[in-house]
Parts: C-alpha cells; structure tokens; sequence
C-alpha cells in the first residue's frame, strides 16, 4: 500500500499532480518514469478514486470500478514503467443475460464469434463504405427511433449505457456507441485483482514511491497559484498538520474540469471560463448495491450484463474470483444500475428500489442477503464526470494546468482505460512544452 509522507519536506517540484484516480496515478506514473520530480496529492486515505476499495464490516468493497482491463491503455501503461498487472482473467468473464439464455460475450464461440467476426466486419464496412454506423448528430435514442427499434433492444440498448458509460440513450452520442462496440480488437479482456480494485493502483503507487515519487494521502489542495507570467507556479495543501505551500512548473488535475477551474484564481481564466465549464457539466450516475450471502447465489458466478431488465444493468461475483474481499465461508456481491434521468434531478429512493426490486427479481438470493452498503455515485463524485462524447480538452487557457481522467478523455475513451490515455495525452504534451530542467 503507497504511504503517506508526513512531513512537509516537499516545497517545490516539477509537477504536481491533484487525484490519484485512474488518470492522475497514470499521470504520475509517467512523469516519474521520464524524471520529473512528482508530488501526487489526494484527498482520500486510499489511491485508486472510483477504481478503488474500502473496508466494511469485514469486507472489502470497491468504490466504484468492478474490473480492470488487461489490454489497450492499461496493459501499455504498466508495461511502460514495469509493473506486472496481476490482476488475472476470469475463465468467463462476461456473459449477456437475455431472458433465461446467458450468452457468453468474451468466451467461448459466441465470444469468437463477437470479438473475430461480428466486430470485424461491422467495424470494417462502417470504416470503408459507411454502411450501418449511424448518422452524425443523433442519441442513441433518437437512432433507435429512426430504426423503429422494438422494446427489448431499447433496454438492451439503455443497459449497455448504463454499464459502459453511466448515461442513458439519450445522453450518449450515436457514433460514440457505435465506434465503442466497433472498435479494432473488440472488446478488451479484463481481470480481477486479490485485493480488488485498488490492488493495480496500490502496485502502481509503489512504483511511484520508488522511482522518487512522492504521494501525500488525506490531502487536499485548496488553490492552485498563477503568476504575473499567467502560468500556474504553486499549489495550497491542506494536511493533517495545517496548509502547506509547493512550488511547482506544471500542475495535472484529476479532479475534473469543473473542480480544477474553481481552484484557480478566477482572474487567472478567460471571462466566463468557470460559468462555461458548469454549464457544460454532463456527468453519468452509478447506483451500486454492495451485499453479501451465506451461500454462493447459483445465477451469478461471474459478471453478468442485463438485456432486458428496466434498471439493473449488471451485476458480479467479487469474492469469486477474488476470495480475500470477504471472510471466510461468505461471498461479495454488487449489483448496479444508472437512473432516470442519468446526470442530475432523479429521484434516489426511487431509484434504489427499483434496483432492488430487480435483483431480488433476478437472483431470489437477495431477499436474505446482508447488505453492506448502497452506493449513489452522483454530484460531487459522480459515477462519471462527463459522460463519454461530452468530455472537455486536456489542456486549458493556463497553459501548464492539464486535465485528465473520465472528464477529458478522448473519443471513445471510456472507464479506467479512457483515463488512463487522457494521462498519457497530457504527459505527451507535457514532455513537448515543459521539458525536464536538470
């Protein structure tokens, strides 16, 4: 686990990053790795953000993420700065439930079929000759409709949102689902991790301390400085101990766009800057219901996607193939949904119940689960801070301040992945613009 540095030995350093998400320890990680002299700085007593866990009654609950993609920006990543992922690939990882049918999404020859032919040759018409990939400018809602979609893919249709993105159909952008589902190499395998979702992030933190990085927990940065050159030079830290003052060339923010903009002098940004950035604002909702059971639930041995049910999007095994989240002869489970409507202004006891009402509905088990807690990622820690297809740039009108994480990812950049490349694009630049001065 990466400790926290209690002194206040650190005053100044070539970049500070604010969030040790997914994109800031990707951020850190990198910077480390080509020798800048780093200070990753998060307000939590843990790494990881959403992708992260957290102990209760004797379990270990994720906060967020449930899996860990083994290939794509995370695999290049890790191989990058030398950290075995040791998160491991379950035997069926993914499985589609239709009805009674469940369909095996990664595995086995629907799985062949899906991620070597379907994909392929969907993916490569829509690429050659513009065929299927629908029109530009359209929901996925409003393709649904011009398609004169029947009921059931409308659900399919909202839970593969839901799951993926955090958004309903009419949030998300049409080409955005589609290139998603499309893209070259299908769908990327993912893993479990022993110790859950923070165990990449906890083996990722330890790289950063021992390449010279340093990593402050239970901190939070309070402003961010801008000089008469109108370039950021130092960052406010609220400690333990009282306020703390570092020096800094460059600052990278994980804290979202909008959050970011609020710790800069106002006079700093362009007139309307903040305003603009609020007013933009689209982020995703995950209502998560965290329980345990005395005996394995029979319908649930792995990650399991809904295509037909109104609100339960998907639902996993944790301790299954990670049996260190629960004490012994007990198993963890989630299951997770996104609201009407998905960024703001739903009603949330509402909302929890529906999602109860269908896991109970779907796995009788429940009814004599013990539940461990019901997690409503919105507002201030949203289940996504924007919705993908709504992300804002990397850089801002302060030319050393740099977003990244799940509210400036690229296009088609969704979940730790997608963070994960928002780092790398801000370190590419980083590297151009403000290179190491020894």
């Amino acid at each position: 686990m990466a400790t926290q540095t209690n002194d206040k030995s650190v005053d100044a350093v070539d970049v500070v990053v604010i969030g040790a998400g997914a994109g800031g320890m990707a951020a850190a990680a990198l910077l480390v790795k080509y020798g800048y002299r780093t200070l990753l700085v998060e307000a939590e007593p843990q790494v990881g953000g959403r992708a992260s866990t957290v102990q209760i009654e004797g379990f270990r609950v994720n906060t967020g993420a449930q899996v860990f993609e083994l290939g794509g920006a995370n695999k290049a990543l890790f191989d990058e700065v030398g950290v075995p992922i040791r998160a491991r690939r379950q035997p069926k990882p993914l499985v589609l439930r239709l009805g009674r049918l469940d369909l095996p999404v990664m595995s086995g020859p629907t799985g062949l079929l899906i991620n070597k032919l379907l994909i392929p040759v969907v993916g490569g018409a829509a690429l050659r000759f513009g065929v299927f990939r629908p029109a530009e400018g359209l929901t996925v809602e409003q393709w649904l409709d011009r398609s004169h979609a029947p009921n059931r893919l409308r659900k399919l249709a909202r839970n593969l949102t839901s799951a993926m993105f955090a958004a309903e159909p009419r949030d998300v952008c049409a080409t955005l689902f589609f290139d998603y589902l499309t893209k070259k190499g299908g769908m990327n395998p993912y893993g479990a991790h022993p110790e859950g979702a923070i165990g990449p992030w906890h083996d990722l933190a330890r790289y950063i301390e021992r390449a010279g990085g340093t990593i402050w927990l239970d901190s939070r940065v309070t402003g961010i400085g801008v000089g008469p050159d109108g370039r950021a030079d130092g960052v406010t830290v609220l400690r333990e101990d009282g306020a703390v003052a570092v020096t800094t060339r460059t600052v990278v923010s994980n804290v979202g766009p909008v959050a970011t903009g609020k710790l800069v002098p106002a006079e700093a940004w362009p007139a309307g800057y903040v305003r603009k950035l609020e007013a933009e604002n689209y982020p995703g909702t995950l209502i998560t219901v965290n329980f345990a059971t005395d005996e394995p639930i029979a319908r649930l041995k792995t990650l399991v996607f809904f295509g037909f049910t109104d609100r339960l999007a998907y639902a996993s095994y944790m301790s299954g193939p990670s049996p260190a989240l629960a004490p012994y002869g007990r198993h963890l489970y989630c299951a997770t949904s996104t609201p009407h409507p998905a960024s703001s202004g739903f009603d949330v006891a509402g909302e929890v119940e529906m999602l109860k009402r269908e896991t109970l509905e779907q796995f009788p088990e429940f009814a004599h689960a013990q539940i461990l807690s019901i997690a409503v990622c919105t507002g201030d820690w949203p289940g996504q801070r924007a919705i993908p297809g709504r992300d804002w740039s990397n850089d801002t009108p302060v030319d050393n301040i740099w977003n990244v994480g799940d509210g400036a990812r690229p296009w088609m950049g969704a979940g730790q992945s997608g963070c994960v490349e928002s780092a790398r694009l801000a370190v590419d630049a980083i590297r151009e613009l403000h290179p190491v001065e020894r």
